[in-house]
């Protein structure tokens, strides 16, 4: 089975918007019960013919700024949140440890 059907589809945790560009961040866990943000990055698109809407991993030279806006907005906000996580992460490093001696 592949790794994308295995996980459940949750939101994201903070939604960054500047203009069509947006950052999605994301909280993970891995295996190891290490918890994490990441980001990914979008930009919406809308055909004028049809009206059809959608989301692409592709950019073009003119979303420069606005990307870099969300990229740097996205990094800031993950890094303001970094200190609670690593509390989080201490203390299951610290349960860990008791449960094993």
């Amino acid at each position: 089975m592949d790794e994308a059907k295995k996980k459940p589809t949750t939101a994201p945790v903070k939604t960054i918007r500047h203009g069509a560009i947006a950052a999605s961040i994301w909280k993970r866990q891995a295996t190891s019960g290490f918890e994490y943000f990441d980001f990914t990055v979008s930009r919406s698109w809308k055909t004028s013919a049809t009206g059809k809407e959608g989301y692409s991993t592709s950019f073009f030279a003119r979303n420069a700024d606005d990307l870099h806006a969300v990229i740097q907005e996205a990094a800031n906000w993950m890094e303001s949140q970094q200190a609670s996580l690593q509390e989080n992460n201490d203390f299951k490093n610290q349960t860990i440890l008791q449960k094993a001696v």
